[in-house]
């Protein structure tokens, strides 16, 4: 959203007080400029986007004349729609004073529209213009999509026709950002693409993994780069196998109408976890920059190995999880969950066994599994290191395989945490399990019991 232009240094007293040297954090602060939400009457802008758009302002993080534009087609105004986002902020995240939430909120405005109206986009670039002009803003507007896959196309479309994907003047800037899902399959996401492509150049547009703003994921570059003790060994030399899990324990949520026609395949793995693949993978960047970063993580993807019908079977497993009891409460099945077929075949759970086919991972297996309804809520990367050739020690716990494991927890505890074998105390050489984590906010040693 920065083009760098501006800076502000802030001394974070929080950070401080940690940094023994008392360095201050310099932080970028966006240019002004003026979102607009499109689909913020639904889910994920209350409780997703406004809430951290909240957390960076509460932070001093955007500019002061940052305003948010909600467009939709449910009718409310400003008063309705500020007070169901000042809701969202005392649910959904840390809310400060309520003279800081009053500050942020007043800078929050509503206009209902339809997606398929010229006449809206009329009202809506006018709504644009006039905002800009009463905040200073300087003709800086950034898109984000918030709406169904379906509706997107029309909206490039009416976009394009009324003329919001072009820049108000060369000092100002438009862009447009695009969540996930893409499409719905390769040729879709061409199409798509297309269509853009038709009113919008690619350096404006953003097509954006929210899984990459996680804060351990973040961590996986720093970890593997920044330090000597890790980079060496991270090659198919020395790891035997890579685990990628991202568990739920909960189930569809009442999204039949969207998750029965995704799956778990499209929601989860060809995004979020291959997104964590290729940060495990890449080689090292030439620069830490997003270019960079993005270059080498294709790499990673273009490596792997493409599955033989044959292969399918023996690569890939696919499940719904059925009716059960979990922690003493009766949950249903997915066919019986409301609004999915009942002879649905979308699956709720897939794991893969797949090879990156290159020098550094040439033969090392990368496990990839993600589901609803499993036992816990967990996101973690394993990784497995080659245990020695010869067990000279007896193991207290005979679960030798356990140890030589690095652990990337991306959530609900953030951390890594290192796995590995030391003595018994006392007379007999024997070994057991040990471990030392740390969290994001502190670090300690850990017995044998999972600390994490």
């Amino acid at each position: 959203m920065a083009d760098g232009n501006q800076y502000q240094e802030y001394a974070l007293s929080e950070k401080n007080s940690q940094n023994p040297n008392g360095l201050s954090q310099l932080l970028t602060v966006p240019d002004p400029c003026i979102m607009a939400i499109f689909g913020a009457s639904g889910d994920l802008t209350k409780r997703m986007l406004i809430p951290s758009l909240y957390e960076l302002f509460s932070a001093k993080l955007l500019p002061e004349n940052f305003t948010v534009l909600g467009y939709s087609r449910k009718e409310m105004d400003d008063k309705i729609f500020r007070e169901s986002m000042n809701e969202a902020i005392k649910t959904y995240c840390d809310p400060g004073n309520d003279e800081c939430i009053k500050h942020f909120l007043s800078n929050i405005y509503y206009l209902p529209g339809k997606y398929d109206d010229e006449a809206s986009y009329l009202s809506l670039k006018e709504k644009l213009d006039a905002l800009c002009k009463e905040k200073n803003i300087y003709g800086n507007r950034l898109l984000y999509m918030s709406v169904p896959p379906e509706a997107i196309p029309e909206i490039v479309n009416q976009l394009g026709k009324s003329g919001l994907n072009r820049n108000i003047d060369d000092d100002s800037w438009t862009r447009i950002i695009f969540e996930k899902p893409f499409g719905h399959d390769l040729e879709s996401a061409k199409l798509l693409n297309k269509r853009i492509r038709k009113y919008f150049r690619e350096e404006q547009v953003y097509r954006i993994d929210h899984y990459l703003g996680k804060e351990t994921v973040q961590n996986i570059i720093v970890t593997r780069f920044a330090n000597g003790i890790f980079e060496p060994l991270w090659n198919r030399n020395y790891i035997d196998h890579v685990e990628i899990t991202s568990a739920e324990n909960i189930g569809i949520e009442g999204r039949a109408g969207y998750f029965d026609s995704t799956g778990a395949l499209k929601d989860m793995v060809q995004n979020h976890l291959l997104q964590l693949l290729g940060y495990i993978a890449m080689e090292p960047p030439a620069m830490f920059d997003a270019k960079s970063i993005r270059d080498e993580s294709l790499k990673v993807i273009q490596s792997l190995r493409p599955y033989e019908l044959s292969d399918v079977d023996k690569m890939v497993i696919r499940g719904q999880y059925t009716s059960s009891v979990v922690r003493g409460k009766n949950v249903e099945g997915y066919r019986e969950e409301e609004g999915v077929p009942i002879d649905s075949r979308t699956e709720t759970f897939v794991a893969l066994k797949t090879y990156i086919d290159n020098w550094r991972w040439g033969g090392v297996p990368f496990y990839i599994r993600t589901g609803k309804r499993l036992p816990t809520k967990v996101t973690e990367i394993v990784i497995h290191f080659r245990s020695t050739p010869y067990h000279l020690f007896k193991n207290k716990d005979d679960m030798a395989e356990s140890y030589n494991q690095l652990v990337i927890r991306i959530q609900p505890d953030e951390g890594i945490l290192i796995k590995f074998a030391m003595k018994v105390p006392g007379y007999i050489s024997e070994s057991e399990k040990r471990q030392y984590g740390f969290s994001l906010f502190r670090s300690w040693r850990c017995g044998p019991s999972y600390c994490l």
